[in-house]
């Protein structure tokens, strides 16, 4: 399954502990690599500098908690299933047959 996954940096902290954050966020992309069973299609930073989005594909829940999890105490995120456009329009084509069938 997919999952588009925007993600924001907490709020809080003083300029020093926010500084500090980033530096150990750093550290850490420096090492980290999702698990085996997912697999990261896009990472996107927003030019803002307030966060981004990933587009993940796995088919462990857990294993999608576990990787979030690691970067919790520096990000914010939320977690949207998504479907590839050719998959979803003969879903949604479908669905509106039946909503005119009792039209």
């Amino acid at each position: 399954m997919k999952f588009v996954l925007p993600y924001k940096e907490r709020a809080g902290g003083s300029v020093q502990e926010r500084g500090t954050g980033a530096e150990a966020a750093q550290k850490l992309l420096a090492n980290w690599t999702p698990r085996d069973t997912a697999t990261i299609h896009q990472w996107v930073q927003r030019c803002d500098g307030t966060g981004g989005f990933a587009v993940v594909e796995t088919d462990s829940s857990a294993d999608l908690f576990s990787d979030l999890a690691v970067w919790g105490p520096w990000l914010e995120f939320e977690v949207i299933p998504v479907l590839d456009i050719a998959d979803a329009t003969p879903i949604a084509d479908d669905a509106l047959q039946k909503a005119r069938s009792v039209l």
